[in-house]
């Protein structure tokens, strides 16, 4: 969630109009005090600039210098394979990675190993680019991976979308209360706004089992890219004539 910038118009016959909250101002009502409050909410949408990939792996061992030595040659082989395929240096991150001792419940279902080493990363890459990146990761051995976030690269533009939407909105509905009202709408003299991000539909995840060792292994996934959502929601405060 962020939160805009919270700002006061003065502008009715030089009063002054005290804003308490982001939630909502503490306004005096009565006779002298004429204003309309309308809060409103809409969204702009638009196709994602970037797709944040996670990347990860687990490597099991009977001995820790067995572990590590198995989870040492995967790390390296998943990045090497990530670049080859086309993703940047500069965008791969690293988001964890744990070596532990496994416990008797663990070593019994893993037949004996007793070390595991995990690792994980994320890697921005362009949206077009994500089942390459992601199918080239997980053929190097990358058995945890496949959760993708969809985003732009600045939200200003679609969050600002969003917002001159909600206003067009609260103004159309502060409008026709006025006329309903029997009163001339005027201008405004507050107002607040908070925006928030999202996707249209869920992410997608891909599990271990589309990991595949074999010369042939089947074509990338197809990941269709996922439309980014800002949701913003105004409250605006008119004088009323």
């Amino acid at each position: 969630m962020r939160f805009a910038n919270l700002f006061a118009l003065m502008l009715l016959s030089g009063a002054v109009v005290s804003a308490q909250t982001v939630s909502g101002p503490s306004l005096q009502i009565s006779a002298a005090n004429r204003t309309l409050s309308v809060p409103a909410s809409d969204h702009a949408e638009a196709d994602p600039e970037v797709a944040e990939i996670h990347i990860g792996f687990t490597t099991y061992g009977p001995t820790l210098p067995v572990a590590y030595k198995s989870a040492s040659d995967t790390s390296n082989g998943i990045v090497k394979a990530m670049l080859d395929a086309g993703a940047q240096k500069s965008e791969i991150q690293s988001r964890s990675q744990n070596v532990s001792r496994l416990n008797d419940y663990e070593i019994k279902a893993q037949k004996g190993m007793k070390f595991s080493v995990q690792q994980s990363w994320t890697v921005s890459v362009a949206p077009k680019d994500a089942a390459l990146i992601l199918d080239a990761a997980i053929q190097a051995g990358a058995n945890q991976s496949g959760d993708i976030n969809w985003r732009m690269k600045n939200s200003v533009a679609l969050d600002g979308e969003a917002i001159r939407r909600a206003t067009e909105r609260a103004h159309a509905m502060a409008t026709e209360l006025a006329k309903g009202m029997g009163v001339a709408l005027g201008k405004p003299i507050y107002a607040t706004n908070s925006v928030s991000a999202g996707i249209i539909s869920p992410r997608i995840m891909m599990n271990a089992a589309f990991k595949s060792a074999d010369s042939n292994a089947p074509s990338p996934l197809a990941i269709e890219a996922q439309r980014v959502e800002s949701t913003a929601t105004v409250q605006i405060i008119y004088a009323i004539e």
